[in-house]
């Protein structure tokens, strides 16, 4: 079906000059990065990009991504095009929208065959010198950023079609498909970033009427995680039950919100077998096609009032879907206890600020379609190849998460008690 609330990119290049000037000033107000670190080498690789057709994909675990993919962009010395959730336009009375539809955003409305956002992107991976960013792990962002969600195919199919038609107006077309990782780490001094974590672990233990005497920064967090779970189990009418292990508590509880809202706005053809995340996408993308007012003929999609009612429980279910023990128990480096802390307090209080931080962009040997194009055109089963090649792309940023891990340190000795 054809979607009448496109919206198209519009390259404004005044304002994308003015950008160029002031993206790594606004992302610092913003997000709080005080630093976007692309090494030498990798800055002259990316110029290398400057007349060549270019997918650029990366993790995407959090709202910040894209403006650091925009400083990704300046290297290359040309202007990328990016996806959007259809949604995200109207933000801010759409304010939001102008900014980004300026930048070179247009939309895509999830679970529809949003025919103009294709006939889009394959208009600009066709273009000679077109550069399209993608997020292959979609929406909701997955909030763990020593974690991957699993890749949506989507990302690789439309590669191939764009390169198809590429190949009609140059026989010698190419497509390089750029594999990129994005590790946020902290920007303050070690004793400073302790202190300050300290300090925020009190506010929500002071809420929960918690000691943090004599535990560590593991036992402090699952605590007071652990003191939302039951919150929330009073709230949904389940039983508490202290035995029972943390994950499967809070994996329990994040179903029965999910399972919840479905039912509440009467969601068709809702999964109820599947994993949170799915259960979540699912949720959102019919709450996305209400906000936007795609036709509903047969009257299969909630009230609008019922979808902004469903938000704020999706919200909770999303905070509780980044909390998970063994995250935190793996390694409490101060990047995963900050991750825990604005979940924490997004539950707690509302909101959360970030603290300041750098973002540190690696990259992958980019990958050329052509190599992948002849089997996947004489194939009887494409879907085969597109899942290959999404696997591939998924190990090779998985790759470059583990070289980051590596770096990663406990920000508390194990045998430190508070």
């Amino acid at each position: 079906m054809s979607i009448e609330s496109f919206i198209a990119p519009k390259h404004n290049y005044p304002f994308l000059w003015f950008m160029d000037f002031a993206i790594e000033s606004l992302m610092r107000v913003v997000h709080n990065i005080t630093e976007v670190n692309i090494s030498e080498e990798d800055k002259q690789m990316l110029k290398g990009f400057k007349d060549k057709r270019l997918i650029y994909i990366s993790n995407h675990p959090s709202t910040k991504e894209p403006p650091v993919t925009y400083v990704v962009s300046k290297y290359t010395y040309s202007r990328f095009y990016y996806m959007a959730s259809r949604e995200v336009f109207d933000w801010g009375y759409g304010f939001v929208g102008n900014v980004i539809q300026a930048v070179g955003a247009y939309s895509i409305i999830a679970g529809t065959a949003d025919r103009e956002s294709l006939k889009m992107t394959r208009s600009i991976l066709a273009s000679p010198n077109g550069k399209l960013a993608l997020f292959p792990e979609g929406e909701p962002t997955g909030a763990e950023n020593d974690n991957l969600l699993p890749f949506q195919p989507g990302v690789t199919q439309l590669g191939f079609w764009g390169f198809e038609d590429a190949l009609k107006q140059d026989p010698k077309a190419e497509i390089y498909i750029l594999p990129a990782f994005i590790k946020y780490r902290v920007a303050e001094p070690l004793d400073e970033v302790q202190n300050e974590i300290d300090r925020s672990l009190e506010k929500l233990e002071n809420h929960f009427k918690l000691s943090k005497k004599g535990k560590s920064i593991e036992e402090r967090l699952l605590s007071i995680a652990t003191s939302i779970v039951e919150a929330n189990e009073r709230q949904f009418g389940i039983s508490s039950d202290p035995s029972l292990d943390f994950d499967y508590r809070i994996g329990q509880l994040r179903h029965k919100i999910l399972n919840h809202v479905a039912d509440t706005v009467g969601l068709k053809k809702f999964n109820r077998d599947a994993n949170a995340i799915e259960k979540l996408r699912q949720i959102l993308s019919t709450f996305e096609l209400v906000q936007v007012g795609v036709p509903d003929p047969k009257g299969e999609l909630p009230k609008k009032e019922l979808a902004q009612w469903g938000r704020k429980y999706c919200q909770k279910a999303y905070d509780l879907i980044s909390l998970k023990s063994t995250y935190i128990l793996e390694l409490p480096s101060p990047e995963r206890i900050y991750e825990w802390i604005y979940r924490l307090e997004s539950e707690v209080f509302g909101s959360s600020s970030p603290r300041p931080h750098k973002a540190y962009v690696s990259f992958s040997e980019p990958i050329l379609l052509s190599q992948y194009y002849t089997q996947y055109k004489t194939s009887k089963n494409k879907k085969e190849i597109v899942d290959g090649l999404t696997n591939t792309l998924r190990e090779k940023i998985q790759e470059l998460l583990d070289k980051e891990k590596q770096k990663s340190y406990r920000l508390f000795s194990a045998s430190y008690r508070f």
